[in-house]
């Protein structure tokens, strides 16, 4: 069962958010693997959907001392009051028992404390690492939050833009863009998310109320607010509860009219049968939550009529109530093996009967909230299976070129290594791609980068894969591939680039790679000998006059 006090809508979109911030600002700022940041992101918040799924009704309790704006460490407080254990902690656990990289691990657990208690020694990317996730949990909350708190929150904008070495209008630009991004996977994902105004208009309003109001604006952020109040997300204000459906039976008119009136008080929907056989059609058409019914009727007797409906789908969940004249233990025996909820005598005294109903309300209105919480469950679960191939897709995929990055490269040349003796590599680096950068700027080299990967990705077999090493540097991997063969790839790829028409902005021109071939030998012990001849052989065409083929010797 999941906690009813945690909000499962709001976790996936805020976690969305955090994401796409951290690759945002990571890819702007090239600030270490953008698909890294995206990970870390989005599992920054891992550990407290663990605890609402683990310990659901505890968890549920610790939300209770707490509200949407409780802050990350004093929500780790009451964790460590109630489990001797926080979120933090457990979500860094959850990062290593599944192999992936420390760094992340320690940036989870360590982002939310204040940067002056961070770790002396701390790794440089677990540093870049939990930079990002402060910065961007924060954008988080500010796409979250009301629009009317967002001038408020928009206050710490320069902060927020020192730290990631951004000026005030850089960081809007990213924030727009962050928000632009945040909403498209919202819909592909179906995760619902906030509708946000130009970050532009949210900084002049923040302007505006701080004019008007001096420094009271820097201290709204830190409003206590009413668990209640919307957090970025609509509320779902719940409707008012449902009556419930309830079916009575009974042959005899004059009792079974004097039971509906009393149950009239109960505020149900009520219907009734004359007789078992019109009850069990009653049953079947109106699938009611609660069946009275008596026990001695014409035509089918109660307790005929409780196993009927025990034997369809639709009756295992109906609370079965039966009306009888006799209390013998056995016959009251009999009655419960054969699928009744409860038993009351006649004549019936009506406060009894309606505790007996209302007892039977609570049971029925569990069922219905394990159901709901088993739906919900699925439902997270398949979310999660849709993010989780988000993630694995990130972090194998280069962000800027869409093609694999180094780390599926290595992997995947690994594997291949395993698989076929007839392997070859090809390794090539784009040349003078430092004139394009200092010429034309970093977004000229973007696109030259782009446009290459697409290139390289058109003229290779279905059987190669091509992956950006880093920088302009490129590798494509051809399993089950002679030397003659390679060579026709690396030419035709050398063709290719040599020949296409790159234009942004003032760049308009072409460019060309130097590229090097090696095809695997008996002599080599591991893959990276393949990768490094083919390396070698990059060098031989770059010093042979660039734009060539050449193979390692």
């Amino acid at each position: 069962m999941a906690a009813s006090r945690f909000d499962y809508q709001r976790y996936w979109t805020e976690s969305l958010a955090r994401a796409v911030a951290c690759q945002t600002i990571s890819a702007r700022k090239r600030m270490g693997a953008p698909s890294d940041a995206y990970i870390c992101g989005l599992l920054s918040g891992i550990g407290r959907l663990a605890l609402a799924c683990v310990h659901p009704q505890a968890y549920a309790d610790v939300l209770a001392q707490t509200s949407p704006r409780t802050t990350d460490l004093e929500l780790a407080r009451v964790e460590q009051q109630v489990f001797d254990m926080d979120h933090r902690e457990l979500g860094a656990a959850m990062l290593r028992d599944w192999h992936l990289p420390d760094p992340y691990a320690h940036a989870i657990e360590t982002f939310a404390a204040s940067p002056a208690d961070d770790p002396a020694n701390s790794d440089r990317v677990a540093t870049m690492l939990r930079l990002l996730l402060r910065v961007s949990s924060s954008i988080a909350q500010l796409l979250l939050d009301d629009a009317a708190n967002r001038p408020a929150l928009w206050s710490q904008v320069e902060v927020w833009a020192k730290e990631v070495q951004m000026s005030t209008q850089e960081f809007i630009a990213t924030c727009d863009q962050i928000a632009r991004e945040w909403q498209d996977w919202g819909k592909t994902l179906a995760i619902r998310t906030s509708k946000v105004d130009p970050f532009t208009e949210i900084a002049a309003r923040a302007a505006e109320a701080f004019a008007a109001r001096g420094p009271e604006i820097a201290l709204a952020a830190d409003a206590p607010t009413t668990p209640d109040e919307s957090d970025g997300v609509p509320a779902s204000n719940p409707a008012a509860i449902e009556p419930l459906t309830i079916l009575a039976i009974d042959d005899d008119a004059v009792l079974r009219r004097l039971l509906l009136t009393h149950l009239k008080r109960t505020g149900h929907n009520l219907i009734s049968a004359p007789n078992g056989k019109a009850g069990l059609q009653a049953a079947l058409e109106h699938g009611p939550h609660v069946i009275i019914t008596d026990w001695m009727m014409p035509e089918m007797d109660g307790l005929e009529l409780v196993k009927q409906i025990r034997r369809i789908e639709l009756g295992k969940d109906i609370h079965i109530l039966m009306l009888t004249g006799r209390e013998e233990e056995d016959r009251v025996v009999e009655a419960f093996e054969a699928g009744v909820d409860d038993v009351v005598t006649k004549p019936f005294n009506p406060r009894i009967l309606l505790s007996r109903v209302s007892s039977g309300e609570r049971i029925v209105r569990l069922r219905e909230q394990v159901s709901t919480d088993r739906r919900k469950m699925e439902d997270q679960v398949a979310e999660l299976a849709i993010l989780n191939r988000r993630l694995n897709n990130s972090s194998n995929t280069d962000a800027l070129t869409q093609v694999a990055n180094r780390r599926y490269g290595v992997a995947e040349l690994e594997d291949q290594w395993n698989k076929t003796q007839s392997l070859a590599v090809i390794m090539l680096d784009l040349d003078h791609f430092k004139r394009v950068n200092d010429s034309f700027g970093h977004d000229a080299g973007d696109q030259v980068l782009r446009e290459a990967a697409k290139v390289l990705g058109a003229n290779v077999r279905k059987s190669d894969t091509v992956c950006r090493m880093g920088g302009e540097e490129f590798m494509v991997i051809l399993p089950d591939t002679t030397t003659e063969e390679a060579n026709t790839v690396a030419e035709r790829l050398r063709n290719a680039l040599a020949s296409h028409v790159i234009r942004h902005g003032t760049f308009e021109g072409h460019v060309t790679a130097s590229l090097g071939i090696a095809v695997r030998k008996p002599d080599m012990e591991h893959s990276t000998a393949l990768y490094k001849a083919a390396d070698e052989a990059v060098y031989v065409s770059k010093q042979s006059g660039r734009n060539r083929v050449s193979f390692a010797a």
